[in-house]
């Protein structure tokens, strides 16, 4: 047996494979020597913005100032670019009190005032005016239309603000090609009824996907909006396999984004000459619930129709009975036929489970999908087997018995092993 690993929270583990097993491609990235100083990466990016003038040419002292900043889902270092913007704001001369900070949450729970001060710090917490974004508000305004003619509404401290100011991050998307961009104003502070129209219209269909910006029409949506919101300036990280910072890029929204996915796409891409069998795949970095089915989307691309995909997870934060209960009433309705009618509910616009926001649809979407296509085997000691069969997954207590339960299956079987599916970008034939 040759010895690999796939990564976890807690470090890696080690995966062994029979040796009759044929690797194709281990996705193994080269860690970096060092890491880059958050704080360098900053003063690089602003003193070269991408597409626009520099920042201080473009704000005036008497500006307000709205930042929308992603939440806590990624790792990038947001404490410390939030810190170096104020900084320059101030030195611009734009004082404390016309600036507001908002959590672009999309459709995410809010922070906390205590998580706001660990993630941002008490000084940020008490001098400046922050707020978390709510979908569901009575007071977002409008500023444009859905191709279907919806109505798009915003964050009203976004609207009012004479300059508005995305922190996000880079790292491959199963819908918008990439995260980060015109994303942090739509979906990041928009209206619960547009959010769900555009996922619903766009996902899983099309040029919809991984690593694609190309006719890709929930990007070009995504931008549509975030141009008709007024979004001037972004900061964006660049992440890598670990979910650290690789590098920063700044400027006008789809200029900046566009360069950043360049160097996302070089750190993170990897070759795949051929679909296997069994891809053995880890949900790192992603932790929480409904997220750790997004490596599905890498998965899919790399293994053969009617093989097997081994996903391991650590699940931080547990999914809702409702999640379990909906995908359990779907699977039971359109049995073999589940690609076919997850499509036509959202060709509908009707969500697999009504009521829930537009990221666990998506998620049970991606279950189904999966489904129709392949055996899952999911590796999660944070979710009873009993969950994990109303999923429509076979459960394993670990990797060793997981592979074991695809012997019968597949005999000699190639295998593709994808240690950090979250943040990974295949390159397929």
């Amino acid at each position: 047996m040759d010895d690999f690993y796939i990564q976890a929270v807690n470090g890696r583990i080690p995966l062994s494979l029979p040796a009759s097993w044929q690797v194709l491609t281990v996705a193994d990235f080269q860690e970096p020597e060092t890491r880059p100083d958050p704080g360098a990466c900053f003063d690089r990016a602003m003193n070269a913005p991408v597409g626009c003038p520099f920042l201080e040419d473009q704000i005036t002292p008497d500006a307000n100032v709205c930042i929308l900043i992603e939440d806590l889902t990624r790792k990038s270092p947001k404490k410390r670019i939030l810190e170096k913007l104020l900084e320059r704001l101030a030195r611009f001369g734009v004082p404390n009190g016309n600036i507001s900070i908002v959590i672009a949450l999309g459709t995410h729970k809010g922070l906390s005032a205590k998580e706001f001060e660990d993630a941002f710090g008490q000084k940020i917490a008490a001098e400046y005016s922050f707020y978390n974004h709510d979908c569901h508000a009575d007071d977002l305004m409008p500023v444009g239309h859905l191709e279907s003619g919806t109505t798009v509404k915003i964050a009203p401290q976004a609207y009012k603000a004479d300059f508005r100011i995305g922190i996000g991050s880079i790292f491959p998307h199963p819908l918008n090609g990439f995260g980060g961009g015109g994303k942090i104003l739509f979906p990041g502070i928009a209206d619960i009824g547009s959010i769900t129209e555009h996922h619903l219209k766009h996902s899983f269909r099309g040029n919809s996907y991984m690593g694609n910006l190309e006719a890709n029409a929930f990007y070009d949506e995504v931008v549509a909006m975030a141009g008709a919101g007024r979004l001037d300036f972004i900061i964006n990280s660049v992440l890598d396999h670990r979910d650290h910072l690789h590098d920063m890029v700044c400027g006008h929204f789809t200029d900046a984004h566009i360069a950043g996915t360049k160097l996302c796409r070089n750190i993170i891409s990897k070759p795949f000459p051929a679909r296997s069998d069994v891809t053995v795949i880890s949900a790192f970095p992603y932790t929480q619930g409904p997220q750790i089915m997004k490596p599905l989307a890498p998965a899919d691309m790399i293994t053969r129709k009617g093989g097997t995909i081994i996903l391991y997870a650590d699940c931080k934060e547990s999914l809702p009975e409702a999640y379990y209960d909906a995908c359990d009433r779907f699977r039971s309705a359109h049995g073999g036929e589940l690609k076919k009618n997850v499509l036509a509910y959202f060709d509908a616009n009707r969500p697999i489970m009504p009521g829930a926001p537009p990221e666990l649809n998506m998620s049970m979407a991606q279950v189904m999908l999966a489904l129709n296509d392949y055996e899952v085997i999911l590796v999660a000691k944070d979710i009873p087997a009993k969950q994990v069969a109303r999923l429509g997954f076979n459960h394993a207590k670990d990797i060793d018995e997981a592979v074991a339960l695809c012997q019968p299956r597949h005999k000699n079987p190639s295998v593709n092993i994808v240690p950090s599916g979250g943040v990974l970008l295949p390159v397929v034939p």
